[in-house]
């Protein structure tokens, strides 16, 4: 089903994307991702939190970040961040730890710890090369401590641009890849998944999923949330302004400025500013 470019639900919208990689009755998706990002072939993935795919719009407690695991027990967490700050940043690093420390038992504190990578596809935010990957190392020497945690940034917008600009049949797949979760429309993703088998995979997944109602439930109920909070904050602005406007009208008031001239600077009538003079 082809859809209307403004009704296209895209992979940057988080359930969409949880329900495409996180599947455990398709993994090729998920293969196509780690292929790309990390370079890697897995013998075996698991999806620790597939029990979230099915979960209803309504149940604001879900969390639909994708957590795997491969046969060597390296546990990676992808997400999906439309809304990049330094507080984001901080909070992912602190997650990273809490999940590295649950590995651990109280009563095995020398207890085997597993490798974490966290792959964040990020929307926004400051990045100074497309893909940055973050580990613990020596600042001078640059030698590295120890490869038990990854961080890797991913800038969607600097592969959005690549492959909307650029002749898409030129492109390398992880480009081709990448790319895809700037798409914004049905037809760009069947044009970069052309000729790939686990692209195609990829794409039929994603029309799939636009058509469904968990999806689009939560997808209108978000859009809908954050229409009333602009809604909201828009008038919050107005009466701010409003309320600045008349304050600097009454302190040029009593500074005896001349009428006029503060209904000039102010934008004021005349006849309002009467009525703050005998206020």
């Amino acid at each position: 089903m082809i859809k209307e470019k403004e009704q296209f639900i895209s992979l940057k919208f988080d359930l969409l994307f949880k329900k495409v990689f996180g599947s455990e009755e398709d993994l090729i998706p998920i293969k196509k991702l780690l292929k790309e990002v990390l370079e890697i072939v897995p013998k075996d993935i698991k999806i620790l939190n597939s029990e979230l795919v099915g979960r209803p719009y309504k149940d604001r407690s879900v969390r639909v970040d994708l957590v795997v695991e491969l046969e060597d027990e390296t546990k990676i967490n992808i997400e999906i961040n439309t809304v990049v700050t330094q507080t984001l940043i901080e909070r992912n690093v602190y997650y990273m730890c809490r999940n590295m420390s649950m590995d651990v038992s109280p009563k095995r504190i020398l207890g085997k710890i597993n490798r974490h990578i966290q792959i964040n596809m990020d929307y926004s935010g400051n990045h100074k090369a497309p893909i940055t990957r973050y580990t613990l190392y020596d600042k001078d020497t640059k030698d590295e401590l120890t490869n038990m945690l990854q961080i890797i940034r991913i800038y969607i917008p600097y592969f959005r641009e690549k492959c909307y600009n650029k002749d898409v049949e030129k492109l390398d797949s992880k480009t081709k890849f990448l790319g895809l979760f700037g798409a914004e429309s049905i037809e760009e993703v069947r044009k970069l998944c052309s000729g790939d088998e686990m692209m195609e995979d990829i794409g039929k997944r994603i029309d799939k999923y636009n058509d469904d109602l968990d999806v689009i439930g939560l997808y209108h109920y978000k859009f809908i949330e954050e229409e009333v909070k602009q809604e909201q904050l828009e008038e919050a602005t107005k009466e701010g302004i409003s309320e600045g406007i008349e304050l600097t009208a009454k302190n040029l008031l009593k500074k005896n400025m001349d009428i006029n001239f503060i209904s000039k600077v102010t934008g004021l009538s005349l006849k309002e500013i009467e009525k703050l003079k005998e206020s």
